[in-house]
């Protein structure tokens, strides 16, 4: 099976890097962007019996801080 992993700050936390590309965008532009957030993307493939479950523990577990960053798992069909 093959997922995609989105990570990104929760609403409400500092995103430091997301804020310095906002800064440099509108400069660049001369337009005003509402806002620009900063996040990590994991492609991950794998064949396992419990292959839903292991890939939100990854998530969860490993690939973001639940303290600070929200996740989303975008599944791919087996026809992909």
């Amino acid at each position: 099976m093959k997922a995609t992993i989105i990570v990104k700050p929760k609403k409400g936390v500092s995103d430091p890097q997301g804020n310095a590309i906002k800064k440099v965008a509108n400069n660049y532009f001369g337009v005003e962007f509402s806002e620009i957030k900063s996040g990590k993307y994991f492609e991950i493939e794998i064949e396992h019996e419990n292959v839903k479950d292991i890939i939100e523990q990854l998530a969860s577990k490993i690939l973001s801080n639940e303290i600070i960053e929200d996740y989303e798992i975008i599944y791919e069909s087996r026809d992909s």
